[in-house]
């Protein structure tokens, strides 16, 4: 993507990031879970920061995991692998394919997530990246609303929404801050097949 057609600059961004609008809603929907968030950013920006691997290992894990990104091929029938250690020292791992992609709109994946070898659960998620209007004296296109619409598909008992909200909740914190740096917007190589932060 050519980041020309984002409509502000990084300065612009830096001027904003106090601004971060910090809405975070969760709701279970017929058994499924949706996540919302408005960054301060344009939704070209936000796409680039879930498709670009070195991007995404900079903001991307649940609460204290510090994930490696081993592969993620954006596309449909792509590739995703990620892996990091949680504080217990057990391994994690997240594998899964990307089913649809359309750019900057929305990204669709399957993916299972493991503790050691043993799956614990699996699920369906599309995320969408809305242009929101901006406020009166603001830029109007300048602001996105990110949307995660989670399907499970197995093993999302109670304990593990709250561990898929609060893992998502630190990772998008990590997200809005790292739109608000100028290294966000560059476009990276995923060096040797893998990244880590």
């Amino acid at each position: 993507m050519n980041m020309g057609s984002a409509h502000m600059n990084h300065g612009q961004l830096l001027g904003r990031h106090a601004e971060q609008v910090a809405e975070l809603q969760m709701a279970p929907v017929d058994g499924e879970l949706v996540l919302r968030r408005i960054f301060d950013a344009p939704p070209e920006m936000v796409f680039k920061a879930w498709s670009e691997p070195t991007q995404v290992a900079r903001w991307f894990g649940p609460c204290e995991l510090r994930m490696t990104v081993r592969e993620m091929d954006v596309r449909p029938g792509g590739a995703l692998r990620m892996e990091g250690l949680c504080e217990a020292g057990a391994s994690v791992r997240i594998q899964g394919e990307y089913r649809e992609v359309e750019e900057p709109d929305w990204i669709v994946y399957a993916d299972a997530c493991f503790l050691g070898d043993t799956l614990i659960c699996e699920t369906l998620a599309t995320v969408t990246f809305h242009e929101v209007a901006g406020e009166e004296g603001r830029d109007a296109d300048c602001r996105t609303r990110v949307t995660i619409h989670c399907e499970p598909v197995l093993g999302f008992d109670a304990f593990a929404q709250r561990r898929w909200a609060e893992g998502w909740h630190a990772s998008l914190e990590r997200l809005a801050a790292h739109l608000a740096t100028p290294s966000c917007g560059v476009a990276a190589e995923l060096d040797a097949g893998a990244c880590c932060v």
